[in-house]
């Protein structure tokens, strides 16, 4: 049995993993799903929403479980559970990136963006999400949800995931990692690849897989969001690395 802890990513909340933790919790383990500061409902104001928010709040949730917890981090929660890693090292058995942002120490989004442009990905999260007048908050319009984070899922599933996306600041986007090989290093990864993935594209996850080895990577053929389109499929690997 594995205590998980799951990361949801921008525009994006506790909700997103609804389809996925009854299959865990059929398989004997414990989940728990926290929301992120200002996201999916939760009543923390938007301007403290950023990096050492999210951490805390993450962190805060496994110091009131007990044991190791297996933490995963979906897209943007990639980058929360990499500072989570840093500031628990000691707590963590895992942790698991679904196609998720796996970024080195003093590294944002914005720095990787730059530094792997010559890629020539077309970006559609950037392309499609709508950003306010003073470029603090991002919101992801429901009509372009479905190809860029849904593709794979049943049309009921994309329609009920892409009503529920919610606004998510900016700034979380520039913040830096803060990482050491003593504590950050010493924690076991898996990676679980996207290989249809519209968000965090397949170029991006092998470059981030290229710079930041993992101890096992594991493919879904398909879309950016599979605790919708594939939650049997991710379920599985999570056992899998639960049992490792």
């Amino acid at each position: 049995m594995a205590r998980f802890v799951l990361v949801h990513g921008s525009f994006h909340g506790a909700w997103c993993w609804e389809r996925l933790t009854p299959l865990l919790e059929a398989a004997g383990h414990q989940t728990t799903v926290p929301n992120l500061p200002a996201s999916g409902g939760d009543p923390a104001p938007m301007e403290n929403a950023d990096l050492d928010a999210y951490a805390t709040r993450v962190a805060g949730v496994i110091d009131g479980i007990a044991g190791q917890v297996i933490l995963v981090g979906h897209s943007m929660g990639g980058i929360v559970s990499a500072q989570v890693a840093e500031l628990r090292p000691h707590r963590l058995a895992a942790v698991v990136y679904v196609n998720g942002l796996m970024l080195r120490d003093g590294e944002s989004l914005g720095s990787f963006l730059d530094a792997h442009a010559h890629l020539e990905v077309d970006d559609l999260v950037l392309k499609n999400m709508v950003v306010s007048a003073d470029g603090a908050e991002a919101r992801f319009p429901a009509e372009k949800a479905a190809d860029v984070f849904y593709g794979a899922c049943a049309p009921d599933a994309a329609a009920w995931a892409a009503a529920r996306l919610g606004p998510q600041r900016t700034k979380v986007y520039g913040d830096r990692l803060r990482l050491t090989p003593e504590r950050f290093g010493t924690v076991r990864r898996a990676y679980v690849r996207g290989l249809k993935d519209n968000a965090v594209s397949l170029a991006y996850q092998d470059a981030m897989l290229g710079r930041t080895p993992c101890d096992s990577v594991f493919d879904i053929d398909g879309d950016h969001s599979p605790f919708l389109s594939a939650p049997e499929r991710l379920a599985g690997i999570l056992d899998q690395v639960a049992a490792a």
